[in-house]
């Protein structure tokens, strides 16, 4: 029998489901300056080149980090050391002018792969996953997690893909 991945975000995280759960020194922005001109997506599509066996693969990856580097500049944060509410103003911002779809397609996956790799990676002090507390917490990027597990009409929004 095939063990099934919850659907709930809650269920997926461990101890700190909510950023208010997670202790002061185990906050990701506490390591702001080891992460100091480090380029961690960069690191991360090296670790995925064998994945890279189709343009749309790629063309996700390479809009994803474009998009989110950008959004997280404008809030004078590393990439890698999100807050929930980034993920959520990100996914926001997406929305406005695109499916939920497309959003989880073209961008969320993409952001949800590299929370996740930098949880299991051995380099990063990830205890938790920004971009499931958001799904748990906020109304977009939940709404986003519902299309994942698909319980959301997908059709929201407008489908202009920058």
């Amino acid at each position: 029998m095939t063990r099934q991945k919850a659907r709930d975000p809650d269920r997926r995280m461990g101890i700190y489901t909510r950023l208010s759960d997670v202790p002061p020194r185990h906050r990701l922005s506490t390591y702001a300056e080891r992460y100091d001109g480090w380029d961690v997506w960069t690191d991360f599509r090296e670790s995925r080149s064998n994945a890279f066996d189709s343009t749309g693969y790629e063309q996700t990856f390479t809009k994803t980090a474009r998009s989110w580097k950008a959004h997280m500049r404008e809030r004078e944060r590393h990439h890698a050391l999100a807050r929930p509410d980034d993920v959520e103003t990100w996914c926001t911002n997406l929305a406005a002018s695109r499916t939920t779809r497309t959003v989880y397609t073209q961008y969320w996956v993409r952001l949800e792969e590299f929370y996740t790799w930098l949880q299991f990676h051995a380099d990063h002090p990830h205890r938790y996953h920004p971009v499931w507390m958001a799904a748990a917490t906020t109304e977009t990027a939940g709404r986003i997690w519902e299309t994942k597990v698909g319980r959301c009409d997908t059709t929201t929004g407008s489908d202009g893909d920058a």
